[in-house]
């Protein structure tokens, strides 16, 4: 029998090449089987228990990352800009929204309003220290991304479940990555992380007092397609 360490680097590798390669699973899992040797020096064949056992834990794997499913970007959008306080970034003000100043904290750089208060949309930097300016090199999308993610396990510390939805898209040829996480009030918030002239931001939509996610978040998308 396979060592538990054994084990769990196969799970990874499964889970990562499932979750890019969704596409016709069973074929895939059964060409995983093939390829994936359980031999070693130290165990012999894999046994039909441990098949059973990998296989059926697929079932409970969950893809960090997916294509697109949050797309949409047809919201109208007046001709009014709201402008960044603290750099060039300007969008249009989606119809029946408006544009506010946070003077609570100033840590909201960009904010949008819907007319009833029961949607928002925060533009907020990603103060990124040198180091991790640093070691971002040519993948800085991802990296801002997770440094995203990294100030939410911070703010919210064991009370946060995890991040889900995770997607990247593209919008008039600019590059955004997105997730999704339950606030401590518990709403579904969306995040999506892009980059700005030499600055990376993150958007968060705020679903205040209403359950029509999908369009809040077409209008999140909307907006982010107006970016100048």
């Amino acid at each position: 029998m396979m060592n538990r360490t054994r084990i769990a680097l196969i799970k990874r590798i499964v889970a990562d090449y499932i979750c890019v390669n969704s596409f016709n699973l069973p074929g895939r899992i059964a060409s995983l089987r093939h390829v994936l040797s359980c031999r070693s020096r130290q165990a012999g064949p894999c046994s039909s228990a441990f098949y059973f056992i990998f296989l059926s834990s697929l079932l409970f794997v969950r893809c960090s990352s997916s294509v697109t499913t949050t797309n949409d970007s047809n919201y109208p959008l007046t001709n009014e800009i709201a402008k960044s306080q603290t750099s060039q970034l300007s969008v249009k003000i989606p119809h029946g929204w408006f544009t506010a100043t946070d003077n609570e904290c100033n840590c909201i750089d960009l904010w949008l309003i819907k007319d009833d208060y029961s949607e928002t949309l925060n533009f907020v930097p990603l103060n990124l220290d040198t180091k991790s300016s640093h070691e971002m090199g040519n993948d800085g999308l991802s990296s801002a991304l997770q440094a995203s993610k990294d100030f939410k396990i911070a703010k919210y510390g064991k009370s946060l479940k995890g991040f889900t939805d995770e997607e990247q898209f593209e919008l008039n040829k600019k590059q955004f990555a997105a997730y999704q996480y339950i606030d401590d009030a518990g709403r579904n918030v969306r995040v999506v992380v892009f980059e700005h002239g030499s600055k990376f931001y993150e958007v968060s939509a705020v679903p205040l007092k209403t359950n029509n996610l999908p369009e809040l978040y077409k209008i999140q998308n909307s907006v982010l397609s107006s970016i100048n």
